[in-house]
């Protein structure tokens, strides 16, 4: 009876480090994936057009200074960099934060849009002038333009719905757009298929389900924003017929969940003309 029980202490024990250790690895060691997506609208010029995304960070660190993470984002060559919202939260070292956004600058052009927790926690006072000072572009239910090889194409971004009660919604934000040009979105949010299907852009850029926090083989994210079961947007592309959506597993935590089978995501779309 001993030996059995010592047996069982010994399998515990076990599986006690092998789920330590996958744990440790699902929040610890970030990934990168690739997408390539085509899309006949796409400006020649723009072909081979490659967008980093970081979302979801909350201020979470890779690496000393995030070395880590920003190796992998110079070895990613990005075109340009995208925020896609909860890059900061209540518990993030702000003055932490202002050297990766320096670093990241310094590769290619950054661009920001809110998230919930930026609003939710009260942070976006003290980050908006250190977006600012970094030369990081806030886009505020606005847009610009990027050019490239005499051509251009429209890059948006829309606040979260924690913001303002007045502010424009994305369906209006996107009917403002100037028409005939190629449009992507940044977003927070991942609920565009269902709550704007039609939607008048041609990619959107999103994250905010942190993957669904626990992966399951062959089924996917586990847990919703609202921690209902297999979320039908929580990670990947997606098309609606009208756009493609891109959600990231984003990079940090919040609420003290732990990721189990779901790495830390950084995210390279790489845009290509389709022939």
């Amino acid at each position: 009876m001993r030996r059995k029980r010592h047996f069982f202490l010994r399998a515990l024990l076990l599986l006690a480090l092998i789920l330590g250790a996958i744990v440790a690895d699902s929040n610890l060691r970030p990934v990168k994936t690739e997408y390539t997506l085509s899309f006949a609208e796409l400006p020649e010029a723009f072909s081979g057009l490659r967008i980093a995304q970081l979302s979801d960070l909350h201020g979470a660190t890779f690496g000393e200074g995030n070395a880590r993470l920003l190796r992998m984002v110079r070895a990613a060559a990005p075109d340009l960099i995208a925020l896609t919202g909860d890059l900061a939260d209540g518990k993030t070292d702000l003055a932490a934060l202002e050297p990766l956004l320096s670093e990241l600058a310094a590769v290619a052009p950054v661009y920001y849009v809110s998230g919930n927790h930026e609003w939710s926690d009260g942070v976006l006072p003290a980050l908006r002038p250190m977006l600012a000072r970094q030369g990081v572009r806030y886009l505020q239910n606005e847009y610009v333009y990027l050019e490239r090889g005499g051509a251009r194409i429209v890059l948006a971004g829309v606040e979260d719905p924690n913001g303002w009660a007045d502010q424009p919604k994305p369906d209006a934000v996107a009917a403002a757009l100037p028409e005939g040009e190629f449009r992507v979105l940044l977003a927070h949010r991942n609920n565009f298929p269902a709550e704007y299907p039609a939607l008048d852009v041609d990619l959107i850029l999103c994250g905010h389900a942190h993957g669904g926090i626990v992966r399951l083989p062959f089924l996917g994210g586990l847990l919703g924003h609202g921690r209902e079961l297999l979320p039908a947007y929580a990670a990947g592309v997606f098309s609606t017929g009208r756009y493609t959506m891109v959600v990231s597993r984003g990079l940090g935590n919040s609420g003290g969940a732990l990721r189990f089978l779901n790495n830390p995501e950084l995210v390279v779309a790489e845009l290509v003309k389709s022939r």
